[in-house]
């Protein structure tokens, strides 16, 4: 019902045809042994295409693709604010079945949900066309080695949700070795355990760069020419980008059009949904920077650098904290786990971009970006200048950030140790921060009895007598 709602809404829009996405229905058939459940459609006359699936495939015939199917994905993700993409969009003609959702939680829609990965896989060969262009659905930002890439890629089998990432850098699709399909093409799945029926696409790759649009005439179902002429296609036509307009929308109070179903996940979440639609549009970016960071698209597996910082850097426009972080780290050469072995171009590092970057991680509460902040304005490293209040302000939300049951994790920097960092500010001052020795002690005193709980007996005896001393200026 769902995909359904999704279709109704399409029409709405104003679409040059409209679409439709048939009802199935579960029976189980009780007088027989074990059983069975049975998912049962009603048949389709006519020719059986899959138009794309879950994992990025797109169906191509002659260099060119459905129009209406790619943009129909591509809609249901502006008009839930971000929140689902319908994909494997397969049927006769514009009569569609077996939709599969992804969401930006994962949560739902079985295996088949790939989250955010999966919408990435889809913009990743997606190219907006006239249909787009009529419901003004905004652009997916792509590096223009990406817009030159033969757009079919994979093919047409359903990819699951331990598939997306895999070793090799590819999903890795699996087929049964005894699939039985009938003059139709279609999968007799009865009697193999299968609960859904599946469609045998070939595997198809495009030898131009480009999608090329075909302006004869006739009665091909995929000819686009009379669309074109009635929409009067303009190629250098262009619209805002999805980043462009995610960022707007975060000052200016816009979302997209939600259905019920995004309406719910909206009133259990408590994030602004603005500010939400903007990360989650920055998760798919940092996916996609994953996605070329391991050859996910690469004939030889090779790392596409470029590709992978230009959509890192789109994610941290977006407000990804952990994008954010690590184009904080690429600037400033410090080791991080995320995305290990790339590195920016000699003229590209910049440590004030670094830190610019790093202050926005720190301020959207990544842990690690807090400390190192905070340690570059008290040691005034990195470009920036010594600026103890600023550094007290970052420690202070990096404690508050973290507790004592972090201490043995190894991730982060003892609390007793930030506390007396903290101490030894307050009680020489300079710097912006006016010294105060009874804050100082208090601290010393705080940093104690975490040593001590820390099992360090020795160091929280030393940070005791700091406390005695730090009082005792006091008098």
């Amino acid at each position: 019902m769902d995909a359904k709602y999704w279709a109704e809404e399409f029409d709405k829009a104003g679409p040059p045809k409209k679409i439709d996405i048939m009802q199935m229905m579960i029976i189980e058939l009780c007088e027989r042994e074990d059983k069975p459940v049975y998912h049962v459609e009603t048949v389709i006359e006519g020719n059986y295409v899959k138009y794309n699936s879950n994992s990025g495939f797109v169906e191509t015939h002659d260099h060119i693709c459905r129009n209406t199917p790619q943009a129909f994905s591509h809609f249901t993700f502006e008009a839930s604010g971000h929140k689902v993409m319908v994909v494997d969009v397969q049927g006769v003609g514009d009569i569609y079945t077996d939709p599969q959702i992804h969401t930006y939680d994962g949560m739902g829609y079985g295996s088949g949900n790939l989250s955010t990965q999966g919408m990435a896989l889809f913009f990743n060969s997606h190219r907006c066309n006239v249909v787009c262009d009529r419901l003004n659905l905004s652009k997916f930002d792509l590096t223009k080695k990406e817009k030159k890439r033969t757009l079919t890629i994979g093919d047409g089998v359903t990819c699951f949700r331990s598939d997306s990432y895999s070793s090799d850098g590819d999903a890795a699709f699996s087929y049964e070795n005894e699939n039985v399909f009938n003059d139709s093409g279609i999968e007799d799945s009865v009697g193999k355990g299968n609960s859904a029926v599946r469609i045998r696409v070939p595997k198809i790759r495009l030898p131009s760069s480009t999608l090329e649009i075909d302006e004869h005439s006739g009665e091909n179902p995929w000819d686009t020419s009379e669309l074109n002429r009635s929409l009067r296609y303009n190629v250098n036509n262009c619209r805002p980008s999805c980043v462009d307009m995610a960022t707007r929308s975060k000052s200016r109070g816009e979302g997209g059009a939600c259905s019920p179903i995004t309406d719910q996940l909206k009133q259990e979440s408590t994030v602004d949904p603005e500010l939400e639609r903007a990360t989650i549009l920055g998760q798919i970016h940092f996916d996609l920077a994953v996605y070329h960071y391991m050859g996910r698209f690469e004939e030889d597996r090779a790392q596409d650098g470029v590709s992978s910082v230009f959509h890192l850097e789109k994610a941290a426009t977006c407000g990804l904290s952990t994008a954010e972080f690590t184009l904080g780290c690429l600037h400033l050469n410090i080791y991080h786990d995320e995305l290990k072995e790339l590195q920016l171009n000699a003229n590209e590092v910049s440590e004030k971009i670094g830190m610019t970057w790093m202050e926005k991680a720190a301020k959207h509460g990544n842990v690690t970006a807090l400390l190192t902040v905070a340690q570059a304005y008290k040691e005034g490293c990195y470009s920036v200048e010594k600026k103890w209040k600023k550094s007290e302000k970052y420690y202070l939300a990096y404690l508050d950030r973290t507790s004592a049951s972090t201490e043995d994790m190894g991730t982060f920097e003892p609390r007793h140790q930030i506390l007396s960092k903290l101490a030894e500010m307050c009680c020489q001052g300079g710097h912006g921060l006016e010294p105060d020795p009874n804050r100082a002690g208090e601290l010393y005193s705080e940093a104690a009895d975490c040593a001590m709980a820390a099992m360090n007996g020795r160091l929280a005896n030393k940070f005791y007598m700091l406390a005695e001393e730090a009082w005792s200026c006091m008098e």
